[in-house]
């Protein structure tokens, strides 16, 4: 064998060169993967959190009005109560569960794993991940069952002789679990490459101060 060749006569450098390259070329489609995830994951939480934030505002407005109109007029909203249980309240408990996920906002308690060294820490995490995950997996598709059931049966209900259709709102629960799974899986697959999961970034801070620049 050659100074400076392999068993198959190619130079060494080559190899450490090809090597080079392909870590590089690794790291750059992680980046890449890591970045597109981030904005999925962004888009979806926005999306969620107007969601309900307009169930939040309408639900403040409309039991609002209903409130006034009994008190002024003597003639409250029949509907009230019917919207507010099935629509309004399953949108506000229900959407912010992702949303909170993805704010690091669930309670969570680390007295151990905190002194745990950095690598098992990582994988006791990919492991719980992995255990919610399918949890939620499986209250996804139960939900999104008994929706299915709601739509066939065109459910509704009686509101003072008003006939309320509510069968949509039950898909607002498999969505909301469907979401938090999604975001669960997408956890696993970078916590387990190595990689940290999507967050909220930092807001920019505004400088008042003349002649400072914005961090």
């Amino acid at each position: 064998m050659e100074p400076g060749r392999d068993r198959r006569g190619i130079p060494i450098g080559n190899l450490l060169q090809a090597r080079r390259n392909v870590l590089r070329s690794l790291r750059s489609n992680m980046s890449t993967s890591h970045h597109l995830a981030e904005r999925l994951v962004r888009g979806v939480d926005r999306i969620l959190l107007v969601i309900g934030a307009v169930g939040l505002l309408a639900m403040m407005l409309h039991v609002g009005i209903d409130i006034l109109s009994s008190r002024i007029f003597n003639a409250p909203i029949a509907i009230t109560s019917a919207i507010v249980t099935n629509y309004y309240m399953i949108a506000v408990a229900f959407l912010p569960i992702m949303i909170a996920e993805y704010r690091g906002a669930h309670i969570g308690v680390s007295l151990i794993t905190d002194v745990l060294p950095v690598g098992v820490r990582r994988w006791i995490e990919v492991l719980v991940a992995v255990a919610t995950a399918v949890v939620y997996l499986l209250l996804t598709l139960q939900s999104w069952r008994e929706a299915s059931d709601k739509y066939a049966a065109g459910a509704f209900v009686v509101e003072q002789t008003t006939r309320i259709i509510i069968w949509p709102a039950y898909f607002i629960v498999p969505v909301a679990l469907g979401a938090m799974t999604f975001f669960l899986a997408l956890k696993i697959v970078l916590r387990a490459t190595g990689q940290q999961p999507p967050t909220v970034p930092e807001p920019e801070v505004l400088s008042i101060t003349p002649g400072a620049k914005n961090v």
